[in-house]
This record gives C-alpha cells, structure tokens and sequence, in this order.
C-alpha cells in the first residue's frame, strides 16, 4: 500500500469517528407548540407513506419543539402528533417532492388521546431550510408532458438551460445525444446523479449512456447552492429510482413517428441556402418503447423494480450524401443523390433492476444495476459548421455498457443515522468503419466544398469507474450535521492490448483539396492509444443550522486528485518509430478546500417567502490526465501539396499522388517541408511548467454565487426572482467532456518570441451579410520562416502573461404551481451572459486579434424564455403544452485565403510555402471574419403539445393514448449550416423538424 493510501484510509478512519450526517433525498420538519403558543418537547412525530418500505418513520421533538425526519423516499405522507394529556393531530395529503425540506407545524390541544384532529391542505412550496436552487419533475409531470417522460425533454422545461450543442437539438427531445449535455447559468455541462453518486464517464457525453426514464420516479435539476457533499458545481440531474413497493404494478408504453407524420417547413429563404427541395423531413424514424413492473417479493422486507427499453432515432442531415465515387477508382467527391440523403442512426437498449431489502427493522439494502447496449452509429454526421459523409463520421458502438451499484442505510438511533454506497462503471467504445471500408483508403477534407470525405479513423477504448461513499448525520430539530467520505477511481485505455495497430488512421495519410485539386497532406502517428487512471478522493463536512427563522447551510470540502499512467509503449508505425514512456506519478496532483455557503432566511416566520443565497468554490472534476505523455505528443504534421509541381506531360502531374518522400521533413518534389519537426519524437510533445499540475487550490474551478427571492403567491403557486454569477480561475483540470474548456494552461513555443512573426492584412469579401464588408482585416500574422516547423512547447499558467477571464451574470424568474385535479404550469424566463477575454499574447501576437479575442456576447444572445402547462379537461382528457423561446444559433464565417492574396501583404510566401519568393505554393490560411457570438439566425419558437385520453379497463389498470404534435407552428430555424465562406457560405445542413405527429400509448396496472 502506498503511503498516499495510507494517509487517506487514516483520515477517513478518523472522520468516520466524527458523528455525522446522510446522504438525505427529503425531510419533513417543523414545531409542535400547544394552544397557548409555547413550544411541545417529547412529542413523537411518525411520517407515514407507502413509499416507505418500513411504512413509517417517527422522531420526538427536542427542547425546542423542534423535530426532523430525514432520508424520506418521494410520494404521499400523513404525518402525525401524539403527546399524552394533548389530542392527536394528523396532516394527510402531504406530497413530499425528492430533495425537498417540507415545513409541517401543529399546534396541539388539551384532550384525550383518543381524539384526532385531522388537517389537510396544500403541501408547502417553499423550502425555507435549503440554500440550493432547484427544480423538482415528478414522473406523472414528465409522463403528461410531450415527451413520453424522456430525460431529454428537461432542456427544453428548465429556463436558462442551454445545449452544449445546438445541433444535437430535436423536435420532441428525438435525440438521446442531449440527455445531460446542457448547462445553466454559465456552468459546467449537467452531471448524472443517481444514489448520491456522479455517474459522469470521460469523454462519454453523446448518448453513451441512456438512463432509462422508467425506471427514474423523480428528478430534481439543482442549479445552484449545491452543497459539500456532491464533487461538482454547475448544474446536476438527480435521478430519483423507482422502488417497487407493497403492490405490484408496472406499464408498458410505446410512441412512434416518422416521415409520414411530419410537415415540410421548407420555405424559399431555406431553398435559396441550398436545401433540397425534394427534403421529406428531417426525422427519418423514432421509435420508443418499453414495459416496467414492481412489486412485493416479501411485503414490507423486500420490493423489486424492473424496466427494459428500447430507443431508435434517425435524423436526416441536409445536403449530406454518400459519396458516388469509390476509392482507390477516384479520390474526388461526387454526392450519390440516388441513394438519398444521408441520416444518423442512434439505438439504446436498456434492462434495469433494483431491489430494496429490509433487512431488520432499521437495516435497509439496495442493489440495483443498468446493462445497455447503445450506438450512435453515424457518429459525427451532424457535426457544428461542417459537412461529414455518412462513412467519415463512423459507427461508434458502446458494448459492454453497465452499471451496478449497492445502498446501506442504517438509523443507528434517533439522532444519527449512517448510508454508505458503492457502484461501478464499465463501458467499451468501439469506433468502427462503415462496412466496404478498410485501412486502405484516405480521409479527405475539400475546403471549397466544405466536406469531409472518406475514411475515418477506428479504436477501442474501455473506461472503468469504481465509486464508494459513506456518511453519517446527527440530527435534532434544528441541526443537521453531516461528514463524509467520497472515494473515486477512474481507469480507461488498455496500451497494452491497443497500443500496436497501425492501421487506425487507415493510411495514416489525410488528403486536403480544395474544389477538387490536392493542396496540404497531413501524416498521422499511428499506432496510437493510451492508458491512464485518476483518484479522487474527499471529505467533507456539512451543517446546516436553524436559528429561529434563519437557517445556515454552511459546507467544506476536501479533495485530492491524483493521475497517473502505467509504462505505455506504442509500436512502431508507417509514419513514427516505437515510442517508450515510463510510469508517471502526481500528473496531475491537485489539492482543494472548498467552501460551499448559504443561508434561507423565513422572512415572515409563515414558512410562505424565504430569502435565499449561496457562494461555492467547485473544482472541476478530474476524469482525464493532462499530463499523460501519449497525449501530449506532436500527433500530426501538415506539409504542402503541389500536384502541378511536375511539368505537363509528366505522369506524375495531377495523378493524385503526393510524388515526394513523405518521410523527408525538408521541401522537396510536390511536398513542402513537415509544419512540425517534433512529429513522430518520443521526447517532441508538450512538456508542462513545474508546478503547473499540482498544488493547492490550484486546479481549474469556479466559483457560483446566487441571492434569490422564493415566495408562495397562494396554496401551491410559487414565484422564484434570482441573480446568479459564475466565475473561473485555476488552471488545469481535465474532465473529459467534449466541446468543453477545462484547463487554462498556454502552449508557449520557447523557440519563438511575439517578434518572430510578420504581420499581414487581407481583404474581406464584398459581402453586405458581413462585418467590415470589402474592408481590409490586419491583426493576422504569419511565423518566420526559418522559425516553421521548429516547436519546444510548455504548457504554462497563463498568469505568467496576463490574466484570462470568463464571466457569467444573469437573472430568473420562474413561477410553479398546481391547480384543480391534475392541473400543474412552470417556467419563466433567464437573461444573461458570459463574457470571455482570452487577450493574451504567448507567441503570436493573433491570439489578441482585436475585436475576436474577446467575446462579450449581446444580452438577447442569453434570453430565453421557457413554459410548461399540464390541464385536465371532462371525460378523462387530458392537455399539455411545452413552449420554448431560445435564441437562434451563432453565425460564423470562415474565410480561405490563398497565399497569392497574402504575398502583396507580407512581402514573401506563407512560411509553410516551399520558398519565400516566387514559385507555386498552395498553402493558405482561415481566417475568421465575424467575431464571436456577435451575429446570430432567428429566434427559436417551439411549441409542443400533448392531448391525451384515459380509459379505465377496471381496478388499477388504465390505458391512455398519447397524441403529440411538435413544433406545432411549423417553425424552420436553422440548426446547422456551412461556416466556411463562399458560394455555399450558410447553405443549410440541418433545421427544426417540421410539424411532427408522435402517437402513443401507455397501459399501467
């Protein structure tokens, strides 16, 4: 054992000593006076409910009056109050939400213990305890809701809520690929928490795992204020289980649509942007289905809970073909118009169980587990600003794909109740070839097409995640104290077994052309794979605090993060040499103290208005290791191709075939000279700054702070006002999500200065859609020539240089409630926005490119509005509606510029030509033309509703049929588009499903 594991067992040892607090879904708690005003000690209080497999819990009131019951499963309570010489008092109809601290005072009367006095009413809707900001989905509420009950359905619910990526967007949440890639208020992208637990994997994010809605009884969206128990900040979706229970009951449901059932929203502004007016639609198949079923296996010792399902979804992408022409006949691109347009094709299978186990009285077990077998099986077809052919973007398959986990809680006495849980992860990614394509063939990328075409790249990566935590809770009626321990351990790669094939990148050569013509060749290093493991390890300490009418929630937490790789070894390539690294300790190793405040202040004592703020320092989670030598080699290198080198008549002109020796670096024959000359070096990678991977607080983070207004309008309507700000600092993390910034760290080249580059201008388009329209654009530059290719990188703190910054500030304001029998509305409206300044000059001085170095997005840009409305009508009929008001997705342009445009410029050739003056040289440049998030396409405005119709068939068993219609005004907003400038500059490549019809049904027993 090392010594680094011995000092964490001792310091969890130690803390298990402590007394201590639960990992609690929800509590009811309260005052028990008499009828004169003064407090009630010695009261016992017992929360009833069939969601408790014990059937009841009770607690007696301390000194105070005060008492709490804690660790209560989600669903309907009678609560009750009994004290000798005082009548009983019974509040029923008491629905406890998950995660959700519900205020119930009594007030007893002098009498015999054989009266009763009954109450109900409302329940509370306003947790005036908690600090944290957030909001609850019950399963009847997502099952009314268009949707069918699908996790991807909260984006569009939750005002503030933005897609990681816009185009993964689908009308009636279509697309599995958005399950928890969104994000609020300037945050880090939602985390996945089931059992207390995180269940993120590294760089598992696109429908890798698809959490199964039937068997999910609740989830809760925590937006801020989370406390010191959970391991990240930002956003969490805390999925509540389902857990069987006394009766047996289950459904089974089933929804379809497709091209049949859709509308063409196509209209001539769309056709004139290059779409196909012969489109069908967007959605080419969708398909849900699934059966659940719980009940008693022993009644009120043992309950079980399963669930299977199946997903199918296919997404048209607009002015995407398969490619006509076959390799190595022709390496040009011709669309194949006869075989239609290309599609995704997403599929999750899932089977989930659970079981709960009442061991004694006190003594609860719960063992439950997912196995899945899922496949985004045109991966990268809907790739942002891009065009990829269906057998360039690649099946990536996810076998073998599951998730057990095991639960302990125990109430040792009535003050202190232990849990302690474990889970495991493991998930194989295997991303694969369309069938008819092997390593034999090239990847080709044409700028003037703006397409990606050809082969792709294959490899397998298994991920392995084992979690355990343990916590303890004292409790009284006012204090709620709660330590814990959390232990991560993450493994993914396998050098050992992946480390020698060659063959992944195919020829381990890309094609670049541009309209056709051969210009830039780019040589890949394979083999390549890799292996690494992290540890994460905290504690933390947790109180929260009732001092009349405020409470404290006041929170620390702990954690070290280490990485660490074993001795990896990749064998020798067509391109790169075997290439040996040592095993490597503490890359990184980061330490941190976390504080995670907040107060709830009852500002009248009536439980009804609560003043809430919270201030929390989050780390960002460790998943990857940025120190890992093997990620951080010089992977490719790009040289110039010049097919009309060679004079006419000579076959080696225009033969599609780079006529140089691709192993020479230097310029010779058709090839320029290699843009890095550390390509293919076992010591040539990134090397990192001392000290820049570990240290205390350190580590890439941020900080979120929020002051809010909470208030109950009437009996179960509730108005939420708040200001929330994130703000980051640290610099490095690794969290392995893709589309995502978690590290600070600059690449300073130390072969060059700021002054080994020569400044140049070009001339914008004559366009009136852009910025600076016919107008010349400097701030653009271009290394020295006898500076190309020459690299010795360290990464480095990037305050070595100046200061980076990325700032979130915005306001909520969201409404809730319910109404009549059935009835519930939310939403509301988020304005905000994050302002990055990455103004630093390192080495070249067009990193501080005026104007586009900055961004500071307009207010509009992070407006949104957001609605949800479920209305029961006569005759078992029931209506729902989802309305949406986002903004439209950024406009971008890049510009391919040719080295003859720059020459008049810069005085010489690009750096990257074969000489500095005169001759043919076909490099060029991109260069950006809008700066960022300053132009965007049309608003978005969706509207989904839902009519549904009961039928009772006897006892417990219903039918109800399901009739959706998405975008019901038949909006068109573009979700993807060509970002390269030209001819086809913002050609449409996606857009919102037209109107779309859904049926389904759903039967329960």
């Amino acid at each position: 054992m090392s010594i680094q594991s011995v000092r964490h067992l001792v310091i969890a040892v130690a803390l298990l000593l402590l007394p201590a607090a639960a990992w609690a879904q929800s509590s009811i708690v309260g005052i028990v006076r008499d009828a004169s005003g003064a407090v009630l000690p010695g009261v016992t209080v017992e929360a009833a409910s069939p969601a408790l497999i014990e059937k009841v819990r009770s607690v007696v009131s301390d000194a105070e009056g005060r008492y709490r019951i804690v660790d209560l499963r989600p669903g309907p309570y009678t609560v009750t109050f009994t004290l000798p010489g005082f009548s009983i008092v019974r509040r029923e109809g008491l629905e406890l939400p998950a995660e959700f601290t519900a205020t119930v005072n009594a007030d007893l009367a002098v009498g015999g213990i054989e009266e009763t006095l009954t109450v109900t009413g409302e329940a509370p809707i306003v947790d005036t305890r908690s600090s944290r900001a957030q909001v609850q989905f019950e399963r009847d509420t997502m099952e009314a809701l268009p949707g069918a009950g699908r996790l991807t359905t909260l984006s569009a619910l939750l005002p503030g809520a933005v897609l990681t990526q816009e185009n993964n967007r689908g009308v009636g949440g279509t697309s599995d690929r958005t399950h928890t890639r969104y994000s609020v208020h300037g945050g880090p992208e939602a985390q996945p928490i089931i059992d207390g637990m995180n269940q993120q994997l590294p760089n598992s994010t696109q429908g890798v795992v698809v959490f199964n809605q039937l068997a999910i009884q609740e989830v809760v969206l925590e937006t801020s204020g989370i406390g010191a128990d959970r391991d990240s900040g930002g956003m969490a979706i805390n999925m509540i289980p389902r857990d069987g229970g006394n009766v047996f009951s289950g459904s089974a449901t089933f929804s379809y649509s497709g091209p049949d059932l859709e509308k063409s929203n196509v209209n001539d502004d769309l056709l004139a942007r290059g779409l196909d007016p012969t489109r069908i639609g967007a959605l080419k198949k969708f398909r849900d289905s699934g059966v659940a079923v719980g009940g008693p296996i022993k009644r009120d010792r043992l309950w079980f809970f399963a669930a299977a399902r199946e997903g199918v979804a296919q997404q048209y992408a607009d002015g995407v073909y398969w490619n006509k022409l076959t390799q190595p006949a022709s390496l040009l691109y011709e669309p194949d118009i006869d075989r239609g347009i290309a599609n995704t094709n997403d599929y999750s299978k899932d089977v989930s169980f659970r079981v709960t186990w009442q061991a004694t009285d006190k003594q609860r077990f719960v063992v439950s587990s997912s196995f899945q077998n899922n496949c985004n099986c045109v991966f990268n077809l809907l790739t942002t600003g891009a065009r990829v052919t269906p057998e360039a973007a690649g099946p990536h398959k996810y076998y073998p794909n599951y998730l057990p986990s095991a639960t302990w809680t125990y109430p040792a006495t009535s003050n202190v109740l232990l849990e302690a849980g474990v889970s495991l992860q493991a998930l194989d990614q295997m991303d694969t070839r369309e069938e008819g394509w092997d390593d034999t063939q090239y990847r080709i990328q044409d700028q003037g097409l703006a397409l990606t075409y050809g082969n792709v790249a294959t490899r397998t990566i298994p991920r392995r995640q084992f979690q355990q935590r343990f916590a303890m809770s004292y409790l009284t009626g006012s204090h709620q104290f709660k330590t814990g321990v959390n232990l991560k351990f993450g493994r993914q790669g396998d050098i050992e077994e992946l480390g020698f094939d060659k063959t992944i990148h195919g020829t381990a050569v890309n094609y670049r052309f541009n309209n056709g013509v051969p210009n830039q060749l780019t040589l890949l290093d394979a083999p390549w794979n890799f292996e690494e493991s992290v540890n994460d390890f905290a504690i933390y300490l947790q109180d929260q605090w009732t001092l009349d009418r405020l409470t404290l929630n006041l929170g620390l937490r702990y954690n070290e993060v280490t990485g660490s790789t074993p001795e990896q070894v990749l064998g020798e390539g067509y391109y790169v040499p075997e290439r040996r690294f040592a095993p490597l300790e503490d890359v990184p190793h980061y330490r941190n103290l976390s504080p995670r405040l907040g107060f709830a202040y009852d500002l009248f004592g009536n439980s009804r208005t609560a003043i809430k703020g919270s201030l929390g320092h989050y780390p960002e989670i460790v998943r990857v290791v940025t120190g890992n030598p093997v990620n951080n080699l010089v992977r490719t290198t790009n040289r110039t191709w010049n097919e009309n080198f060679y004079p006419v008549g000579d076959p080696r002109r225009g033969n599609f075939v780079p006529d140089c020796d691709l192993r020479n670096p230097v310029a010779h024959g058709e090839c320029g000279a290699w843009s890095d000359l550390n390509f293919g070096k076992q010591t040539g990678g990134t090397q990192y700054a001392e000290g820049a991977l570990e240290g205390f607080n350190s580590q890439y983070h941020n900080w979120q702070g929020s002051v809010s207004i909470q208030h109950e309008l009437s009996p179960g309507i509730g108005l939420n006002v708040g200001y929330y700000r994130t703000w980051y600092g640290g610099d490095c993390g690794g969290s392995g999500l893709t589309n995502t910034v978690t590290c600070t760290l600059v690449t300073d080249n130390q072969l060059v200065t700021p002054a080994d580059y020569d400044p140049f201008c070009v001339t914008a388009p004559t366009d009136d859609r852009i910025p600076n329209s016919g107008s010349q654009l400097c701030g653009l530059y271009d290394v020295k020539r006898e500076f190309f290719g020459r690299s010795d990188n360290l990464a480095r703190p990037a305050s070595d240089f100046g200061e980076l910054s990325k700032v979130y500030n915005g306001f909520d304001i969201t409404v809730n409630g319910r109404f009549g029998e059935g009835g519930a509305f939310s939403g509301g409206t988020s304005i905000g926005k994050t302002v990055e300044d990455n103004c630093l000059i390192v080495d070249s001085p067009q990193s501080a490119r005026e104007g586009f170095c900055k961004v500071d997005p307009p207010w509009s840009a992070g407006t949104d509005m957001k609605f949800m409305v479920i209305y029961p009508l006569p005759w078992e009929i029931q209506t729902s509606l989802i309305y949406q008001n986002s903004p439209g997705i950024p406009i971008t342009a890049s510009l391919v510029v040719p080295n003859a445009s720059i020459v008049p410029s810069l005085g010489r050739n690009l750096a990257a030509c074969p000489t500095a003056i005169g001759g043919t040289c076909t490099a060029n440049v991109t260069v950006e033309l809008i700066p960022a998030r300053t132009m965007f396409e049309d608003r978005l405005q969706q509207v989904d509703l839902r009519l549904s119709k009961v039928f009772n068939l006897g006892g417990s068993r219903r039918l109800r049929g399901n009739f959706d219609v998405y975008n019901l005004l038949n909006a068109s907003n573009v979700l993807n588009m060509n970002t390269t400038y030209g001819p086809t500059w913002t050609n449409v490549t996606q857009i919102l499903s037209g109107r779309l019809l859904r049926l389904g049904a759903q039967f329960d027993f």
